[in-house]
């Protein structure tokens, strides 16, 4: 998996070969930044944003915004085996001082954020 656009284009992310992590596969993620950065229907700029990264696993997405732009990124992530793959890929990228990994479940946080 690489990083497909930015200033990071091109660098290789680790993934996870746990069949319980499912990685955000790179046509994905051109087709959901083509769609936020050129459709009509969103007034939504990446550059300059804070991005939270919900179910985040090894951060492919996350990491995609920084590379594009995005101020900070927020991880939630409660696997143990993905959080240590998420850790190593943005220490590899120097990206530790633009990351924030939140360790919980996804919808726990949500619930107790919201209230």
């Amino acid at each position: 998996m690489r990083i497909i656009s930015g200033t990071l284009k091109g660098k290789k992310l680790i993934i996870s070969k746990d069949k319980k992590t499912r990685p955000l596969r790179d046509l994905v993620k051109e087709s959901i930044f083509n769609l936020v950065e050129h459709s009509n229907k969103f007034q939504i700029k990446i550059k300059g944003s804070n991005i939270l990264d919900l179910f985040s696993g090894t951060g492919s997405f996350g990491i995609e915004c920084l590379s594009r732009g995005a101020e900070n990124v927020f991880f939630i992530e409660n696997y143990n085996e993905t959080l240590k793959i998420l850790d190593k890929n943005i220490s590899n990228l120097k990206l530790t001082n633009q990351c924030n990994i939140i360790r919980k479940d996804c919808f726990d946080f949500l619930e107790k954020s919201l209230k």
